[in-house]
């Protein structure tokens, strides 16, 4: 009988542990998630900035190019 018992408290406590990792593993897994997507969205805001500042670099170079002095033709 005392076996019994101490078999079935035994189960208990390793049933809880079981719980416990299950509950820790889901909450990870949240966090995990939570991180890839706001990792994505920074990747993403940092490509757009990246592609904004080559098209002001381009519009800079443009304009440069533009204002350069000219010869005149010469009729």
């Amino acid at each position: 009988m005392l076996d019994i018992n101490a078999l079935f408290a035994e189960a208990k406590h390793y049933h809880a542990k079981l719980v416990n990792i299950r509950k820790e593993m889901l909450m990870l897994h949240e966090k995990t998630s939570k991180l890839k997507k706001r990792a994505l969205k920074l990747q993403q805001k940092r490509q757009k900035e990246e592609l904004e500042r080559e098209q002001q670099r381009e519009k800079e170079f443009e304009r440069e190019k533009q204002l350069t002095a000219r010869p005149a033709k010469r009729m």
